[in-house]
């Protein structure tokens, strides 16, 4: 499958573009313009996964259920899920920062010959941006925090706006690829053989600026 890494022309550019964003949430946000980092206490990341994928999981008999308090609302072939961010920080000039998340996802196979289940819980999820690559990472099986899918920023789009005195940034368009990691975590649960790569769906972060 063609690598998800990308050019680093266009991140660059879709990370100024972002920097924009957050110079200005930096103004409204804070009494000094010389503060370093913005801080995060809200609202929401979207996820609505990739039909083909979603297909294959179903044809597996692999469901991807959701962890509360993300809520989940099907669609054609698809679903759309909803997870609550609950904090994160950027810094405003170089864009390295987190958004942190509740809620998760609990991928669920039921074993027809006992009628028991196997599942990989993937929860708590922190979308981590780097001047180079961005990655999301979970927490899995309640355990250790891994990276489990790459984020490309490329044709994403960016609009900011205030609602009641509050800055907020609406980010949309992001593609989300499982890495080898994730995939490999599923096919040693469940049995199947996912390539290395495989394209999660797309996200849109809806993230509102602390007092």
């Amino acid at each position: 499958m063609r690598s998800t890494a990308l050019p680093y022309r266009r991140t660059g550019l879709a990370l100024l573009a972002l920097a924009a964003v957050l110079s200005f949430w930096l103004v409204l946000a804070t009494p000094k313009a010389e503060a370093a980092t913005v801080r995060l206490d809200g609202v929401r990341t979207t996820l609505v996964t990739d039909p083909t994928t979603t297909t294959v999981l179903f044809g597996a008999g692999i469901i991807p259920l959701p962890v509360a308090p993300t809520p989940i609302v099907p669609t054609p072939n698809a679903a759309r899920y909803t997870f609550p961010i609950t904090g994160g920080y950027v810094d405003a000039k170089t864009l390295v920062g987190k958004i942190y998340h509740s809620g998760g996802l609990l991928l669920a196979q039921r074993v027809a010959a006992d009628n028991s289940w196997k599942s990989l819980k993937l929860t708590k999820f922190t979308i981590n941006v780097r001047s180079a690559n961005s990655f999301l990472s979970a927490v899995v099986n309640d355990g250790a925090r891994l990276p489990i899918a790459e984020l490309d920023l490329s044709n994403a789009k960016i609009n900011r706006f205030m609602s009641h005195g509050r800055a907020f940034v609406r980010i949309s368009n992001v593609g989300v690829t499982l890495n080898a990691t994730a995939t490999g975590a599923i096919n040693s649960t469940f049995g199947v053989a996912l390539p290395a790569e495989v394209p999660l769906g797309t996200a849109s972060v809806l993230a509102r600026v602390a007092h």
